[in-house]
């Protein structure tokens, strides 16, 4: 369990988004998400290959970890992080050639503010 907001004076955010995933395959690595701020993201995220043929390559990194996950056509994969830094992928040349890798990347992320009182 996160301890999202351990502070009193810290309020939590919830952002959920759904972002279409649509590059070139075979494609070198395409940014789906990048972390500018000073906040730490914790939460999920989900990605779906609609493509038929080609498998994505799932790089993030969190806690300063980098983890690299296939994905294969047709497949989906929820993935629970703490402290995200990056999303990226990369399509893959599947069996057979296909034009474009397809599917959706769902963020569903969680960081605290601090509060400021009036």
């Amino acid at each position: 369990m996160f301890n999202f907001c351990s502070n009193i004076p810290r309020q939590l955010v919830n952002l959920q988004q759904c972002n279409p995933i649509f590059q070139p395959c075979p494609s070198g690595p395409f940014v789906y998400f990048t972390n500018s701020t000073n906040f730490t993201i914790n939460g999920s995220f989900t990605v779906v290959n609609t493509s038929t043929h080609c498998t994505m390559n799932i790089v993030y990194v969190h806690s300063g970890t980098t983890t690299a996950i296939p994905l294969a056509a047709g497949r989906a994969e929820t993935i629970f992080f703490e402290d995200l830094t990056s999303i990226t992928i990369e399509c893959l040349m599947g069996a057979i050639a296909e034009a474009n890798c397809t599917g959706n990347l769902l963020l569903d992320l969680h960081y605290c503010v601090r509060c400021i009182t009036p």
